[in-house]
């Protein structure tokens, strides 16, 4: 019995230790040490940027994601985009951001293509995610946007450093503890004693391996940002700037004799492809026509020859 009593009290020492391990590893990831008193744009933890950009003189879209990309240095960044396309040549358009995605050390994780009702003309539709190396995001959007129009981008960043180092510090004191726990169990010989150690060691490597699995899930998101892309196939740009009312009143008329054109089109291509069912029906509701007039005409006939004959014979 003494022997586990001094191993429970060992078992809640070590409980204290991590705890107090934690607390001050807490302390020590303050802003004050880890992060500056106001955090990118004025956020401590994330902050979302979207396509509109005002640059200081003098300053382009490239220089500030190189300040942003100097102030990202030596921290947990996790850094993703969304971007809504169009794309005049469609299959040369995927062919180009597939070989861009490869060029930087990319990969694609889904790339979803589909065709549209004829409503739309029979355009198509994609839906593409890809991952990029963080370094080589700004080379690869600024990519993106030579191939195709950008009519909507947004980006997201989400600074996880503070986040990432408590996991680390909770992870070291757990580790502290598991270390323990098996000196522990190496000196015990009681039954008893010998199953408490092990059920805690259990418990212990679950959390060591869950706080290992998020340590990955961080580092993987920071190293590969992710992209996702809605890209439209048009045969008519959308303008991105605003343009004056003169402008604009002659690409809606324009808009609105195109979506004729394609309604004259698509009315064309649906008679044309259903011609033989067209022609079958038109021979057998013609056949059911003249039938109907045979009979009517005889009908007639008959009422007219009964007639007379009735009269001639009244006479």
């Amino acid at each position: 019995m003494k022997k586990l009593v001094v191993i429970l009290t060992t078992l809640i020492l070590c409980a204290a230790m991590v705890l107090t391990g934690c607390s001050k590893n807490a302390e020590s990831t303050s802003p004050s040490s880890f992060a500056p008193q106001q955090g990118i744009h004025g956020k401590s933890d994330s902050f979302s940027q979207s396509e509109s950009y005002n640059a200081a003189p003098g300053e382009s879209k490239q220089d500030s994601d190189a300040q942003n990309t100097d102030i990202f240095a030596g921290r947990k960044v996790i850094r993703n985009a969304n971007l809504t396309i169009e794309a005049l040549e469609f299959d040369e358009f995927l062919r180009s951001v597939t070989e861009k995605t490869l060029s930087v050390g990319g990969y694609i994780q889904s790339n979803n293509v589909e065709s549209r009702s004829y409503k739309y003309y029979g355009l198509r539709y994609a839906e593409m995610v890809v991952r990029i190396p963080a370094d080589k995001l700004d080379e690869f959007l600024a990519a993106v946007d030579g191939l195709g129009n950008i009519i909507s981008r947004h980006e997201d960043v989400d600074d996880v450093t503070d986040t990432y180092v408590d996991i680390e510090a909770r992870l070291s004191s757990i580790r502290t503890e598991y270390d323990t726990l098996l000196k522990l169990l190496a000196d015990a010989e009681d039954l008893d004693t010998i199953i408490l150690l092990q059920n805690r060691l259990s418990d212990v490597r679950y959390q060591i391996e869950s706080y290992e699995a998020k340590l990955r899930s961080y580092d993987s998101l920071v190293a590969y940002s992710t992209v996702r892309m809605s890209i439209s196939e048009v045969e008519r740009e959308t303008p991105v700037e605003k343009e004056s009312f003169g402008k604009e009143l002659s690409v809606k008329f324009s808009d609105s004799l195109a979506s004729v054109g394609y309604g004259f089109r698509e009315f064309a291509l649906w008679f044309l492809g259903n011609l033989p069912v067209i022609i079958v029906w038109a021979v057998i509701i013609a056949v059911i026509v003249i039938v109907i007039v045979v009979i009517v005409k005889r009908s007639s006939r008959r009422r007219k020859e009964k007639k007379a004959a009735e009269v001639s014979k009244a006479e």
